[in-house]
């Protein structure tokens, strides 16, 4: 049947076509419904004219083959192919939803939180086409199609063939120049998003973010945005107290059945704990906030000295992160945090050089020689930096017996940190699974101390255990100063969580 003549309602083998959607000279697409499975798909067939060649028609297949070979849920699916006489095309899902160019039409914005998931799932589909060595034609914005509220897929483009880098690079650029638009100002995580955003764009760098890079920032500050949601939306002391009227007058029986429920998730919670809290298990990554260990009351041999702990506590795992510290600025108000004693001189909780450390972070490239990214240590900050976060996350900063009881439970490390992330590795874990207690960066601690080698003079403040530029002495290194105002390159901090 000549190509001219297909008209909305003629049936092509097991496919009755309904809509012609586009054509260009060589093929032409449908819509159509697949009658036997009675489902509605896209037809992409070849034109008479062109189907005629049979190098045009050679290449034609090979496309499809390596359409039907890429099976991911984040792409649409080739169902069937067909070659004979009469046509040449192929059956694949029609993907149903608004597209990211009709989204930009129509002038839809969306919340930090609401682009890192959408731009993760991309990232994440568009690494396995790399990891797979899927070649494809340029992506359109058309391609990304925003099935419900919260899914993107994208349109099948493999083609027989080899990848081409540039393929990648300007998909990059393209998403980072449509989310870089559409990200709601205002919102926590914006200024994040839009440094990611920007990074994509960015067509000159000699080492473009990979899809990976891509995919794992989104999910860093997806972790972050969601946890500071929970954090800002818990209820306060007086929410849990005043029950409403209706629950007051619940049965007896129904308050038996409700504080049962509670008592078993409070003894799966507590076996969570326990679990995790025991030496040996595996270090979980510390990006977006550190996970917390815990520290029991008691007595602590240091050297001669006992440190007695009269109350337990919960530290985190590793050091605040680049990360974790990014959020901190961001959010809204920093004034309520500030300490009352810091001086009206201090306006801003920024670190030394802090947009060198983000843009590194992000990168993943070196700051002052050494690797950066965002599960690096922050440092740079000063004690008023420290006490402020710790305040804002719900916490405090550690004493000093508290930060050493923590160093040595369960052992204290057997080897010194050198630079690198929170996570910490091998020997350089505390028994207790802690990181960075010795080596990595130096830490703030709480309150001033009576520095035992000069006993009689004033109180000073303590940056608790060694670090990559100064690692002698290791959980036994100590920094004392009476400059709570004090900036390093190797000092950082972690916190105590009071939640």
């Amino acid at each position: 049947m000549p190509e001219g003549e297909r008209q909305p309602g003629d049936v092509i083998g097991d496919y009755r076509l309904e809509r012609l959607v586009t054509e260009d000279q060589m093929t032409s697409t449908w819509e159509a419904e697949q009658i036997s499975m009675q489902r509605p798909v896209m037809l992409e067939m070849l034109k008479s004219s062109s189907a005629s060649d049979e190098r045009v028609r050679h290449a034609f297949l090979e496309d499809i083959r390596a359409k039907a070979l890429l099976t991911h849920s984040g792409v649409g699916a080739v169902y069937e192919a067909v070659n004979n006489e009469q046509d040449t095309f192929f059956s694949r899902e029609r993907l149903d939803g608004n597209n990211l160019e009709e989204l930009s039409r129509q002038g839809r914005k969306f919340s930090p939180l609401e682009v890192v998931v959408l731009l993760g799932q991309i990232a994440r589909t568009m690494l396995h086409l790399e990891e797979h060595k899927v070649a494809t034609v340029d992506f359109a914005l058309h391609h990304f199609l925003l099935v419900g509220k919260d899914q993107m897929r994208l349109a099948n483009l493999a083609v027989e063939g080899s990848r081409t880098p540039m393929v990648d690079t300007r998909a990059k650029a393209l998403l980072g120049e449509f989310f870089d638009g559409v990200v709601k100002q205002g919102y926590p995580g914006a200024t994040r998003v839009k440094s990611l955003c920007g990074f994509m764009r960015d067509l000159d760098r000699p080492l473009p973010l990979t899809w990976k890079q891509i995919s794992d920032l989104c999910e860093q500050v997806r972790g972050q945005l969601l946890e500071e949601k929970a954090y800002h939306e818990r209820p306060s002391v007086a929410e849990t107290v005043q029950l409403p009227k209706e629950l007051v007058r619940f049965p007896p029986s129904l308050w038996a059945l409700l504080g049962g429920i509670a008592i078993i998730a409070l003894v799966i919670f507590l076996m969570v704990i326990s679990r995790d809290s025991r030496p040996g298990n595996p270090v979980e990554p510390v990006v977006q906030s550190p996970k917390l260990v815990e520290i029991p009351a008691g007595t602590y041999r240091f050297g001669e000295t006992d440190l007695v702990i009269r109350k337990g506590f919960t530290i985190s795992r590793g050091e605040v992160s680049v990360g974790d510290y990014e959020a901190f600025l961001e959010a809204p108000d920093l004034a309520q945090y500030r300490h009352p004693e810091q001086p009206t001189s201090k306006n801003s909780h920024q670190p030394d050089d802090w947009e060198t450390i983000w843009r590194a972070a992000v990168k993943g490239e070196e700051w002052q020689g050494r690797p950066m990214s965002l599960g690096c240590p922050i440092v740079g900050v000063d004690w008023w930096d420290a006490y402020a976060y710790a305040r804002w996350k719900g916490g405090r900063l550690p004493t000093l017996a508290e930060w050493t009881a923590a160093a040595l439970k369960d052992g204290a490390p057997e080897d010194v940190a050198d630079w690198g992330k929170t996570t910490g590795r091998g020997k350089d874990l505390t028994g207790a699974g802690l990181a960075g207690m010795a080596g990595n960066v130096r830490e703030w601690t709480a309150q001033p101390e009576i520095n035992p080698n000069t006993p009689l003079a004033p109180k000073c403040h303590v940056a608790a255990g060694a670090s990559y530029q100064q690692p002698e002495g290791g959980i036994a290194a100590r920094l004392w100063t009476a400059d709570r105002g004090l900036r390093r390159a190797d000092l950082g901090f972690r916190i105590i969580s009071e939640k």
